[in-house]
């Protein structure tokens, strides 16, 4: 058989077995959308885009758990709100189960507000008196889940951003301990700003006045919701005084060697289609500030982290989308995967 029919052969075989998977995977979701209501949190509206653009954050939310990585996130947070003229509130989340055994075992009832003293002593501690005077800054200490408790302090102060460090679990750490900033992605409903571990450091760093300077990355999927996320993009750059960089992974598709040869033509119109989609998407925000894309093509974590390594920006955007289906990625993970790859802040933007 000449190579040409077997190309359109390998082409059409692969073409039925993803529509054959498209189709099981369309059935099971029908049988299954019924057992859980769909609760996609709200996405940021034009309105709250347009005041980031103009002023940025207003209302800020820092949890901290009194370890370095928590004070390297409240510098971030104390320099973005007297940035915006906005207020920060401080956040520490007691551990039920050590506030009661305090209380059985030792008499003490008076752990919350020792705690509560002590977060005072550690925001005058980390942040500068030339930040801390003309900011607007207050602090609370409650008890629960502290994914649940960020989650709920957030909506009940009216936050428009919450600021929190991460340790960067990986591997069994991560399955087995979990994450609270991994908890935070999949609930949200406005922007977080992740503080990556960095370098390893246990000293906190200083936020430079010109933070995130040069370039802002924002990574982009072309789908439905990649113009408004865009935008939101262009608002926060705009905003920070920054150029923007869209880029957007084009997936690789996982086959056998002898099928891999035979799906160059095909990546290659995918990313031909990628580059023109993203350029238009580009061109629609030039009036606001300086856009250049970049497609890339490969892991979507890996490719965005070697973006983030090689280029001079500093803030990697994403956006927290609610999965499509039973078998999408959790809300958050593509994010929570790119921040335990960067040196440097991940901003999600859910909607």
């Amino acid at each position: 058989m000449s190579p040409q029919p077997l190309k359109r052969l390998y082409q059409a075989a692969t073409s039925a077995a993803l529509r054959r998977d498209q189709i099981e995977m369309e059935g099971i979701e029908r049988l299954l959308s019924p057992l859980v209501p769909a609760r996609a949190p709200r996405p940021v509206a034009a309105a709250a885009i347009r005041r980031i653009a103009d002023g940025g954050f207003q209302s800020i939310l820092c949890p901290v758990d009194f370890s370095p990585q928590s004070r390297i996130a409240l510098r971030y947070a104390a320099a973005l709100a007297r940035r915006s003229h906005g207020r920060l509130s401080v956040l520490y989340v007691n551990d039920p189960l050590l506030v009661a055994a305090a209380g059985i075992a030792l008499h003490d009832r008076t752990l919350a507000t020792r705690n509560l003293a002590e977060l005072r002593r550690l925001v005058e501690s980390t942040v500068s008196p030339a930040v801390l005077e003309p900011a607007r800054i207050d602090d609370a200490v409650t008890s629960g889940t502290p994914a649940d408790e960020i989650v709920r302090t957030a909506k009940r102060r009216r936050c428009d951003l919450i600021v929190m460090g991460t340790h960067g679990l990986t591997g069994a750490d991560r399955l087995l301990i979990g994450s609270t900033t991994g908890g935070v992605l999949r609930r949200a409903s406005v922007p977080v700003l992740a503080i990556p571990a960095g370098s390893g450091t246990n000293r906190p760093r200083a936020v430079g006045p010109f933070w995130p300077g040069q370039r802002v990355i924002a990574a982009i999927a072309m789908d439905r919701r990649s113009l408004p996320h865009a935008r939101a993009a262009a608002a926060v750059a705009h905003w920070s005084g920054s150029a923007l960089l869209l880029v957007h992974v084009v997936p690789e598709f996982k086959a056998p060697p002898w099928l891999r040869k035979r799906l160059g033509a095909s990546d290659r119109a995918r990313i031909a289609d990628a580059r023109s989609r993203l350029d238009a998407l580009a061109a629609s925000l030039r009036r606001q500030l300086k856009v250049d894309t970049r497609v890339l093509f490969g892991d979507a974590r890996r490719e965005i982290a070697k973006a983030a390594a090689t280029e001079p920006a500093g803030l990697v955007m994403t956006s927290l989308h609610a999965p499509r289906d039973w078998f999408g990625p959790r809300r958050g993970s593509l994010s929570y995967d790119i921040l335990s790859e960067v040196a440097i802040p991940v901003l999600a933007l859910p909607g």
